[in-house]
């Protein structure tokens, strides 16, 4: 008899040992919620790009263009980044053993720095980059007046230019600007000896080309 009213004991404490551990587990606080990643986190996220942008000739002022020129090499100017110009090393020396990452930054620094020239341009050129209706149409690029299209575009037209000419500027004057080569085919900037200069020594000291 002593022996079942212990038994009993034993499984009656164990019972409420049971039924406080379950209270426990069912009032004990909640894991806290994971932040869900910002818009540009996951652009970073699934582009591959990092979270702290390159640096721009436009500054900081204006990531949504960063944003679009690094997304454009990711999709229709992937072909840049495996692309060795002839005359690279005037503009990148370093460009050769960087990473694809600091590859399409070189690309995007490039464009924010003819941009930076294009700025002044009047006439019958429109949009960030001043592109021409011509350019416009044959690179299939939407309105000139929307900035990260007119990026898109621009990176677009790029790559068909420096993958057709293996550089990213180069020729001559003569034949009305037609013996220009690359990038410099559509934009004056690099036709201007002074600009390219200027240019090639603002993408030499970004630490992605060094």
């Amino acid at each position: 008899m002593r022996k079942g009213l212990m038994a009993l004991t034993v499984l009656a404490l164990a019972g409420c040992g049971a039924a406080e551990a379950g209270r426990r587990a069912t009032t004990a606080p909640t894991i806290a919620p994971v932040e869900r990643p910002s818009a540009t986190d996951r652009l970073a996220s699934a582009v591959g790009l990092r979270k702290e942008q390159p640096a721009m000739r436009w500054g900081e002022d204006n990531p949504e263009w960063t944003e679009a020129a690094l997304s454009a090499l990711q999709s229709e100017g992937v072909t840049l980044l495996s692309t060795v110009p002839s005359d690279v090393m005037q503009f990148c020396p370093g460009y050769a053993r960087q990473t694809r990452e600091n590859r399409a930054a070189f690309w995007a620094g490039l464009v924010s720095a003819v941009a930076h020239h294009e700025g002044a341009a009047q006439g019958s050129r429109w949009g960030l980059l001043r592109l021409s209706r011509p350019q416009s149409q044959e690179g299939a690029c939407g309105a000139g007046e929307d900035g990260a299209g007119n990026l898109r575009c621009a990176v677009r037209i790029m790559a068909q230019e420096v993958g057709r000419d293996g550089a990213i500027a180069g020729g001559t004057e003569a034949q009305g600007g037609r013996g220009w080569r690359g990038v410099a085919r559509s934009w004056m900037p690099l036709r201007s000896k002074e600009k390219r200069a200027e240019i090639a020594g603002w993408t030499r000291r970004q630490s992605y080309c060094r």
